[in-house]
């Protein structure tokens, strides 16, 4: 692996406190009217999220919670709009699937959101309903996604690349 590559790998972890801040950028960036501190410090503070980088730079984060129906929900995927197009929410996704101990795992997007649609769909997400009156006009849909079942872990998430030596032995 050459300099170039080693820096702009994709890089997902547990995002920390120090990540506050870069997470805080990456949410304005990418929502400006939907900011809410309190959210990204509780998925924080309760061990609750991922942050992607590519190479040293923030990329995007993801936030999860089990509050759905005792199931494991991706509550929160954001990516900066730099940064789209480059995988970053499929591997903050993988990492929630390797990860979560469950074997079933939700999440939702707004109607509106062809983007996150595709990312779910490619992903192996199927939709499994909607719930209207949230937004005016534009209904979240529900995706799930069967997962095998693991006891919860918790090392750091596997990437792709550690994925495929595992399945090589």
């Amino acid at each position: 692996m050459g300099i170039i590559e080693r820096e702009f790998k994709l890089r997902i972890q547990a995002a920390r406190a120090k990540d506050l801040e870069a997470m805080v950028e990456i949410n304005k960036a990418a929502a400006p009217k939907w900011h809410k501190l309190r959210h990204l410090n509780a998925g924080l503070k309760e061990k609750r999220a991922f942050v992607a980088f590519l190479g040293h730079i923030p990329a995007g984060f993801l936030i999860w919670t089990k509050d759905f129906y005792s199931h494991y929900f991706i509550d929160l995927v954001v990516v900066h709009p730099r940064m789209r197009r480059h995988g970053v929410a499929t591997a903050l996704i993988d990492a929630m699937e390797n990860f979560c101990p469950g074997n079933k795992l939700f999440s939702s997007t707004n109607r509106s959101n062809k983007a996150m649609q595709t990312v779910f769909e490619r992903a192996g997400y199927v939709k499994a309903g909607f719930i209207s009156h949230l937004d005016r006009d534009n209904p979240e849909l529900i995706y799930y996604k069967k997962i095998p079942s693991r006891t919860p872990s918790k090392a750091k998430p596997r990437t792709a690349r550690r994925r495929k030596r595992a399945r090589r032995k």
